[in-house]
Order: structure tokens, then sequence, then C-alpha cells
């Protein structure tokens, strides 16, 4: 797991294989979940193929925190103090719920028969909508977690991004799992 979290850092240090080493990173953690043995070549493997899904992932991503980063920008130079601090706030939480949306997103790319980011952003928002509480806090836990995780830096770098991404997967995977019981669907792997 160390090797798989240093390789996703220095992708996204390079910015340009950012997107797609975050798509293996959870290619990974999915292959992990599902009781399957795997090493880095299958980190390497899920790499190679995911430029595309990635980059959709990337762009769709970039565009909406790139919008929601020069609104709260503009508002915070606005005249009127009272509706700029609203509007900061209401930047913040809707932030704050696109990476929620993100966190769930990813894992649901992997249990999707087609990999369609649209699809998985779908997915995730109705599974959040449905377990509205459950996501809230484990919301919560997530930021109590990256909070903690940041003040002993060495254990975020280490091992921050494999456990979101296996964190991610397993809340997914527990998730639909009486849905494919009803219906008997097997679990999709696409990388």
């Amino acid at each position: 797991m160390l090797v798989v979290n240093s390789l996703w850092i220095i992708a996204n240090l390079l910015i340009i294989p950012g997107p797609p080493a975050t798509i293996a990173l959870h290619a990974y953690a999915n292959r992990i979940v599902h009781g399957e043995v795997t090493d880095h070549s299958n980190f390497w493997q899920a790499f190679k193929k995911s430029w595309g899904v990635g980059w959709r992932w990337g762009v769709v991503n970039l565009i909406v925190v790139g919008l929601l980063g020069i609104n709260y920008y503009l508002v915070s130079n606005a005249l009127d103090v009272d509706l700029g601090s609203f509007l900061q706030g209401l930047y913040i939480a809707v932030g704050l719920g696109w990476f929620l949306l993100q966190f769930f997103a990813l894992p649901f790319l992997f249990e999707q028969e087609q990999m369609k980011v649209g699809q998985a952003l779908r997915n995730s928002a109705l599974m959040i909508g449905r377990n509205l509480g459950f996501s809230f806090l484990l919301g919560l836990s997530l930021l109590f977690f990256l909070v903690l995780t940041t003040l002993t830096f060495a254990l975020s770098i280490m091992y921050g991004a494999v456990f979101l991404a296996l964190a991610g997967n397993f809340t997914v995977n527990d998730q639909l799992a009486p849905i494919r019981a009803v219906k008997d669907i097997p679990p999709t792997h696409n990388l």
C-alpha cells in the first residue's frame, strides 16, 4: 500500500497523470474490497488503461472546483459583508458536498457495467440522498480523519489516499450488497 500511495502522490505532483492515477488507486482499492490479491503491478495495469476515464473525471472536477473557487474569490471581494459571508459559507458547503460526492463516485465507476463518469456521479448522489444521515456522519468522520492525519503528517503521506480509496470502496460495496443479493447481480471489474 505504501508503494501505491507513493506512486499516486508522485503522479499528482506531476499533474498530468494525476486523474488516471486516482482512478488506478480506486481500481486497486476495489480489488482489495472484493477479496482479490493485489499489488502495485495491478495499480500500473489500471493506470495504463484509465487515461480516458481519468481525464473525463478530471475535467469535470476542474470545472466544478474552478467555478467554486472563482465564485468564492469574487464574493470575498464583495461590498456587502453579510451577503458575502453567507455566500462564502454556501460555496464551502457546496465544495464539501462535491468532495463527498466524489468519495462515492469513484468506487461506483467500478461497480457499474460501464465506466461512465456521469452515471457514477448520479449513482453517488442517489446513494447520498437515500442515506443522508449515514453520509453526513461518514463525511464528518472522514473530515476528522483528514485533520488528524494532517497533524501526523507522515501517516497521511504514507497511507492517506489508499485509506480514503478503501473507505469509499468498502462503503459503496456495503451499500450495494443488499441490492445485489435481491437482484442476483455479481460485482463488476472494469480495469
